[in-house]
């Protein structure tokens, strides 16, 4: 499973990439909108901050026109940029017109996802990624480990990967794992959790092994 962060902190980015774990970088227009300067400024300082890394950049517009050219804007800044267009109708219209486009060759990502139908005819379009959003299926009183699933077994037989996102708790990554989902996104924190929620437990297995081993050194 490929793991990547929900962030365009360029700080935050760099405490998780050396946990060696990290795959690459998701933003939307919230999380760029939080960075100095314009959205593309940050997403050009991403790209060039973490390298052959992929980093995930969302269109805004209303119409398919629009966001075709906000797509062709965004993979401008480079080869590594991944195109984020939500799964509505213009957005699946607009996915659609840039995956028959021979010069467009950019790998693109369906987002905004809460059921597998929109999974479905997003990958009949051509979507390299389809982002379910995991944590906001929850949220509305549906199960988004159940519509997760369903997503994977309906897209085992095509070359659209799943990229579950807006997970909130660290049993999702598990969960997510044992469904076969091949990439996740999570917020720095949420990483950081996995670890310092148990931090005072691990401590104390630290501190024993140390005991443990100082004593065997004495003998």
């Amino acid at each position: 499973m490929k793991i990547y962060v929900d962030s365009a902190n360029t700080e935050k980015i760099r405490a998780v990439k050396e946990l060696g774990i990290l795959s690459g970088i998701t933003t939307n227009p919230v999380i760029l909108s939080r960075e100095q300067g314009s959205a593309l400024q940050v997403v050009e300082r991403l790209c060039k901050t973490f390298p052959g890394m992929q980093v995930f950049a969302q269109v805004f517009a209303d119409t398919a026109e629009g966001m075709i050219a906000q797509a062709r804007t965004l993979a401008a800044l480079g080869s590594d940029v991944v195109v984020k267009i939500p799964a509505c109708r213009e957005g699946i219209c607009a996915l659609a017109a840039l995956k028959s486009d021979t010069s467009f060759t950019n790998r693109i990502c369906a987002t905004t996802i809460l059921t597998a139908a929109q999974a479905v005819l997003c990958a009949a379009a051509g979507a390299d990624y389809v982002a379910p959003y995991i944590g906001d299926v929850d949220g509305v009183g549906y199960c988004g480990e159940t519509v997760l699933r369903d997503i994977v077994e309906a897209l085992r037989a095509t070359d659209t990967q799943v990229l579950a996102a807006a997970m909130n708790r660290a049993q999702e990554i598990v969960d997510a794992a044992k469904l076969g989902v091949q990439n996740i996104t999570i917020a720095p924190e949420g990483i950081t959790d996995v670890f310092e929620k148990v931090g005072p437990l691990s401590t104390w297995y630290l501190r024993l092994f140390q005991g443990a081993a100082r004593e065997q050194e004495r003998k």
